[in-house]
């Protein structure tokens, strides 16, 4: 009789055992596919980068970017690919890159000899105890993601065994014997005689020798059935992991008779496991390094897992939990014509856009992305979802276009007032002459119809000159500039801009003081330049004056070298965070269409280019003042 037939088989046991492992490889296979899914989808170029610059591998949209296929570019200096005037900065990118243990981010542009240069931003992060970084490249030159899916990952991960060996074993408590099948003494390394506790004992590695001992005895004294991960340790120094399930024998008086188990060489799945942790956390480092929110949803369209820039777009819908409804349609339960996290469940790539309006804050615009996670088993899928923030490129195109709309109404405006002063120097001219035929003919006035024609016609030269004026100045603070210096008064330009100011029917309620000191040398600049200065400074202190208010105009010597103006509102005043921005282009704290965010920031360049500084002063609740600090031409000095 073999040692088969003495002990037997188990096969419930054994069937059973068979069914975890291929439901735990079945899970291992479905994790590392939705890793490499993610990795397969995710519009970007990744590479892995040596000290020296030198690529080690790259995914298809990095090699996209290049130009160049996949397997021409392992080996390659990645800065060949740098256009010339971004050399020097890559270089000093990538020493900083593997100086801090911090990820570091740079901007840079792509020559490629047979296509138009391609503007990128690189990040990259250097892996610890490694002599490379992983880097990964966002296209940061076109307006719209690319639409064509990534190809698979070049890192494709081994799949565990369908079956594995499975040995079996008996032992009798109160003889002490041991039977074992051919099997599990193979995956002991013993041979047939070695079948006793010593020999099992011995190949148990020492660190977890207690622990098999220990659940070993609750089998045989309590009668509890067990399962048990533990190590091998060999006589070549070889490691291997086994998993044994163990059920005890009662007999009628529940006493423990024997100890049926069955045993599995589990070191490939172990090392598995190993290798997808290290892949997971590789993988992870990716997923936390885009600079996008990305999100993936579970077959019924709930968060499932999210990276390091999600919670900043979403800080609650982003939760692990959290359904597809809450961003994308929370007035609906499903919608599912709409919804882009269901589109992906079924099947399908989504491109679409996203306002996202919350209480109390600006409206966000987004760009999302949507594609279908496969499930490895073909049964339900989920949904990989990128979400890309351009909320400030959305408003930097609407400040554009109102600018755009402002100029083309400003030389619409000029091109009216052009026509509008013709007729009225002929209407003055007419009642000029009209009133000159009253002084030369007397008895005109003695006409009982004509007696107040004198006034009347009095009354329209004077309008008619004082809308002529208010053209001229009009037209004087819209004409181009030439870009040449002259000599120009000071105290002179801001009474034209306060003249055009005093007919705004909005401005009517504030009080506009002047203080202009008396012969101040003339400056040399751009005439035209320093109207929309002052234009832009005291429109916006009347702007900062809700209701009534003063605004305060001074000009003065400030010293032997340059003239000071002063313009001080009454208004509301600023904070701090956003006294820091105010200079910013297109920044803005008004309303789209009554602001584009460009008058100070034009100002503040217009008197550096007159080589004059601008100072701001503001406090919440007291009001602003905006000084300007122009040099003097040499000549006016005294």
């Amino acid at each position: 009789m073999n040692h088969q037939q003495k002990i037997g088989t188990q096969p419930s046991a054994s069937s059973d055992g068979i069914q975890k492992l291929r439901r735990r490889l079945a899970d291992l296979e479905a994790e590392r596919d939705s890793y490499a899914q993610l990795f397969a989808h995710a519009p970007v170029g990744y590479f892995i980068l040596s000290r020296e610059g030198r690529i080690r591998a790259v995914n298809l949209m990095g090699a996209g970017m290049l130009g160049e296929p996949v397997d021409a570019l392992p080996g390659r200096d990645f800065a060949h690919f740098v256009a010339a005037d971004a050399e020097p900065g890559f270089a000093d990118f990538l020493r900083r890159v593997f100086a801090e243990p911090l990820k570091q981010t740079y901007r840079l542009r792509l020559a490629r000899p047979r296509s138009a240069p391609r503007h990128v931003r690189i990040e990259a992060l250097a892996d610890l105890g490694n002599d490379q970084c992983r880097a990964v490249l966002v296209d940061i030159s076109e307006k719209q993601r690319a639409e064509q899916a990534l190809a698979e990952s070049e890192y494709n991960l081994a799949k565990a065994q369908a079956m594995t060996h499975v040995g079996s074993w008996s032992f009798d408590p109160a003889t002490g014997e041991v039977q074992a099948s051919a099997e599990l003494l193979r995956i002991l390394r013993l041979r047939p005689e070695e079948t006793t506790q010593e020999a099992f004992a011995r190949v148990v590695h020492p660190e977890d020798y207690d622990n098999v001992l220990a659940h070993l005895r609750m089998g045989v004294e309590q009668g509890k059935s067990y399962e048990i991960e533990h190590r091998l340790l060999f006589d070549d120094g070889r490691v291997h992991w086994v998993y044994s399930i163990v059920e005890p024998s009662l007999n009628i008086a529940g006493q423990v008779i024997k100890l049926y188990g069955t045993t599995q060489d589990i070191t490939q799945r172990k090392q598995a496991e190993v290798d997808l942790r290290n892949k997971t956390n590789e993988l992870q480092t990716i997923f936390d390094s885009i600079g996008d929110g990305i999100m993936v949803y579970d077959s019924d369209g709930r968060v499932q897992h999210h990276n390091l820039i999600s919670p900043r777009l979403f800080p609650h819908q982003s939760l692990p939990g959290k359904s597809c409804r809450e961003i994308f349609h929370p007035e609906a339960v499903r919608e599912p014509e709409q919804c882009p996290v269901e589109k992906a469940l079924k099947g399908e790539r989504v491109d679409t856009s996203l306002v996202h309006a919350a209480e109390g804050l600006r409206p966000r615009y987004l760009e999302i992305t949507a594609t279908p996670i496969r499930d490895a088993l073909g049964e339900e899928n989920r949904a990989l979802v990128f979400l890309r923030d351009v909320s400030e490129k959305r408003l930097q195109e609407m400040h554009l276009i109102q600018t755009e709309k402002m100029s083309s109404i400003g030389v619409l405006a000029t091109g009216i007032a052009h026509e509008i002063n013709n007729p009225l120097t002929s209407v003055a001219g007419c009642a000029e002459a009209l009133l000159r035929r009253f002084r030369d003919e007397p008895t005109l006035k003695e006409h009982d119809h004509l007696d107040v024609f004198p006034h009347y016609l009095e009354v329209i030269v004077r309008e008619s000159y004082r809308c002529k004026d208010i053209i001229n100045h009009l037209l004087s603070f819209g004409r181009k500039s030439d870009g040449s210096a002259v000599l120009v008064d000071v105290n002179l330009v801001l009474l034209e801009i306060l003249e055009l100011l005093r007919y705004q029917s909005t401005f009517r309620k504030i009080r506009i003081l002047t203080d202009l000191g008396t012969d101040l040398p003339r400056v040399s600049g751009d005439p035209s330049g320093l109207r929309q200065v002052f234009m832009n400074l005291l429109v916006n202190a009347c702007q900062a004056i809700e209701d009534q208010g003063v605004v305060d105009v001074r000009s003065a010597r400030a010293d032997d070298d340059r003239i000071r103006v002063v313009i001080r509102d009454t208004g509301s005043g600023m904070a701090q965070q956003i006294r820091d921005r105010i200079w910013e282009p297109f920044f803005t704290t008004k309303d789209v269409g009554q602001g584009v965010g460009l008058g100070l920031a034009l100002s503040y360049n217009i008197v550096k280019r007159h080589g004059g500084e601008i100072q701001l002063d503001s406090r919440i609740g007291e009001g602003s003042q905006f000084t300007v600090l122009l040099p003097i031409k040499p000549e006016g000095r005294s």
